[in-house]
């Protein structure tokens, strides 16, 4: 459960001053005029660096016809040696897009190699963002009712991947479950 799921795919170069490398992914938030939520990139160990450094010195970049810019967060970095083609792969990755480093009563990010949501990791970053009671069996009616509700909102600037923003926002998220017992759709 503490993996995220991704089909990388080259969707293109992402440059910077003469430093090129080629995006496998993205995921951009549709709320905050595109905001890094993840990033995987391939390219020399100089451009990959310089990318990066682009990213964390608050530079906007474009990628696929999209402008990018960095969150205000500490990013999760994951960089692998590629030796046999001399290359580094990156990855970064938002907190809230983490199990590990997820923040309580911020809105996350839940991120798929298919469009079908994986629930059993929606349901664990749902319980360390909220304080609201959760058992496991409800996760499916959980992801449909927040749906409906929009308290989870399909991200659609992505490549590789699929990504969807969740709100965790207490108060909303209890009259959810109180309505599903109600209901008889969340049962112990």
């Amino acid at each position: 459960m503490n993996s995220i799921a991704v089909s990388p795919e080259v969707i293109g170069p992402l440059s910077w001053e003469g430093l090129e490398a080629h995006c496998l992914g993205y995921v951009l938030d549709n709320r905050s005029y595109g905001q890094l939520i993840y990033l995987s990139l391939v390219g020399f160990r100089t451009a990959v660096r310089g990318i990066w450094a682009a990213l964390m010195g608050n530079r906007w970049l474009e990628v696929d016809g999209r402008s990018i810019h960095r969150a205000a967060v500490k990013y999760q970095r994951i960089t692998t040696r590629l030796p046999e083609q001399g290359l580094d792969h990156l990855v970064l990755i938002h907190p809230q897009a983490t199990l590990k480093f997820i923040e309580p009563g911020k809105p996350f990010y839940v991120l798929s190699d298919t469009q079908e949501p994986p629930l059993a990791r929606f349901l664990a970053m749902l319980d360390k963002t909220t304080r609201v009671p959760l058992l496991p069996q409800w996760a499916n009616t959980l992801w449909e009712s927040g749906i409906e509700t929009e308290l989870i909102e399909t991200i659609e600037a992505t490549r590789g991947t699929f990504a969807w923003r969740v709100s965790a926002q207490d108060d909303t998220w209890l009259k959810v479950i109180q309505e599903g017992i109600d209901l008889g759709r969340l049962t112990g």
